[in-house]
């Protein structure tokens, strides 16, 4: 769950990739979005670029390529819990279909809520796990359908 949660409370997943397009054209860049079947690509060479999720191939995530999240450094002791985040990273980096859960899930107005709640966003930027895994709107994202949905297909 909290994992979960800190993907949804950070400035955006990105992912670093190469997609090959159906014509076989590749695209090297950082996958910021899937909205309604379109990436949104930001690439070095072209700016951001957006591409229709059928028009993709395949998408190659390399041993250097790694999601990236916008979150602090972990406190001591919430090891444990950061290594679980990098692994659900990891997750969505390989599954697109998970990648567009998460990013449904921030019109969820629970999730909304979280993501307005100064205190929480403090407790990302700092990466104070346990204040997150203990703060009442997260407790409560554990019961929302949606975000459960996120876990099942992330197992």
């Amino acid at each position: 769950m909290l994992a979960v949660a800190m993907l949804l409370t950070s400035d955006g997943v990105v992912l670093a990739a190469t997609l090959v397009l159906q014509d076989d054209t590749v695209i090297h860049g950082e996958i910021e979005a899937l909205r309604e079947g379109v990436y949104t690509v930001k690439t070095t060479s072209l700016g951001t670029v957006r591409v229709r999720k059928e028009d993709v191939h395949t998408i190659h995530h390399g041993a250097s390529a790694k999601p990236a999240l916008a979150v602090g450094s972990p406190t001591q002791g919430a090891g444990r819990q950061a290594a679980g985040v990098e692994a659900l990273q990891h997750q969505v980096a390989a599954n697109p279909d998970l990648l567009s859960m998460i990013e449904a899930l921030q019109n969820d107005s629970e999730v909304q809520a979280v993501l307005a709640d100064p205190e929480i966003m403090r407790a990302v930027a700092a990466g104070d796990y346990a204040a997150l895994m203990n703060h009442p709107k997260i407790v409560a994202l554990t019961n929302n359908t949606k975000v459960r949905e996120v876990i099942e297909a992330a197992k």
